[in-house]
């Protein structure tokens, strides 16, 4: 299973009492390996990939590069000073994984991680957390993943780091492969959001038959009732799961009431739409049944499409209007701050403001405002 090679000139190399700290910490955190893969060639590093079999505690395979880390990676701050920094890699794969076979569809992990490896240890090159790694063509057809992401250890916090020496530790850092929809979606909104929108269920194995934490059209959907709904069940909130529809549909509301919606859905669903303006349908019962729980930008005209843009971003940090922001505003003021901020409502306060008439009257207040920055921005034309 090792290939070895001859060893290059100028390699870093663990000293032997730092290569032995990095073998206790793996077996420490991750567990012990049977076995490993070497990777010995004119890299610079010499990288073993360790293999830690299935246990009942962790009952998935764990891979720990040990070696990369002998090179230390260097950073240059906006002030000009130098950081310096080490990496090791754990990568997760299912217990059906075949670690002696060497056909493709098996040995991909390997792969990556020499991939991952031999990035790490080019000059001028700086790995951490958040971190994203697309790779070739190959890897794409035999997982379907299009590259990974690298956040710490998901083996508890003092996984995550081992200390060579008073100055100086080596990071480890999980590879977890992302698929394309998961890629964009990191580049339009960052690592933060990308962990948040994976939600505390992900799983640390690398599984090409996980679900996609991101769908594809992602860029159409504006937001959802299960990204609110589901908070109901995680914390076992004392509301009903269609709340978590509430705000959504008071925006929905708003765009219908202002001729944003464009002429085919109000043709295909015209029959909804005078129901819902005349009060006989629960515009959240529409957004759940005939919608599939999304607002899509596609709902909209030009202009809806426009101002739903502009001001319905859960990631806006820019001081400008911001839906979601306005939302948790609004149950605030309608709460109070000692209530908003109670045990209660367990950070979820928007989800308990009742849905009634009133519920729009307040919503459409933040709503309008902002629309007339929208508007009083759009039209301003700079002066040369």
């Amino acid at each position: 299973m090792a290939r070895r090679k001859k060893k290059p000139e100028n390699q870093d190399l663990y000293t032997p009492e730092q290569a032995e700290l990095i073998e206790k910490h793996i077996e420490k955190y991750f567990g012990r390996a049977e076995n490993f893969f070497q990777k010995n060639e004119q890299t610079g590093i010499q990288v073993n990939i360790n293999i830690i079999p299935p246990s009942r505690k962790q009952p998935f395979y764990t891979l720990v590069t040990s070696g990369v880390g002998a090179h230390v990676m260097r950073a240059e701050g906006k002030s000009g000073e130098e950081f310096t920094g080490r990496a090791e890699f754990v990568l997760c794969l299912p217990p059906g994984w075949k670690p002696e076979s060497d056909e493709a569809k098996d040995f991909w992990p390997v792969r990556l991680l020499d991939i991952i490896s031999e990035f790490a240890a080019e000059e001028d090159i700086w790995l951490g957390w958040g971190h994203t790694i697309e790779y070739g063509e190959n890897f794409r057809e035999l997982t379907g993943f299009q590259g990974v992401i690298l956040i710490m250890a998901m083996f508890g916090a003092d996984s995550w780091t081992c200390k060579l020496n008073d100055k100086e530790e080596v990071s480890f850092y999980q590879v977890i492969p992302l698929f394309e929809s998961e890629i964009r979606f990191k580049e339009k909104n960052g690592s933060a959001a990308l962990i948040n929108q994976m939600g505390i269920d992900f799983s640390k194995v690398a599984d090409p038959d996980r679900k996609h934490y991101v769908p594809d059209n992602f860029d159409d959907i504006i937001d959802t009732v299960e990204e609110h709904a589901c908070k109901v069940e995680e914390k076992a909130l004392e509301i009903l799961d269609i709340n978590g529809a509430n705000h959504i549909s008071a925006f929905l509301r708003w765009m219908i009431d202002h001729s944003m919606i464009n002429d085919e859905f109000l043709d295909y669903f015209a029959e909804e739409f005078e129901q819902i303006s005349s009060g006989e349908l629960d515009i959240r019962k529409f957004l759940i049944n005939s919608l599939d729980g999304e607002l899509n930008k596609e709902l909209f005209t030009d202009e809806g499409q426009a101002f739903s843009g502009n001001y319905y971003d859960f990631y806006r940090d820019d001081g400008d209007p911001c839906y979601p922001s306005d939302v948790d505003r609004m149950a605030l003021d309608y709460f109070g701050e000692e209530r908003y901020n109670s045990d209660e409502f367990q950070d979820e306060a928007y989800l308990f403001v009742p849905f009634d008439e009133s519920y729009f009257d307040r919503m459409f207040r933040y709503i309008d405002k902002a629309y007339e920055n929208f508007q009083k921005n759009k039209n301003t034309v700079p002066s040369n």
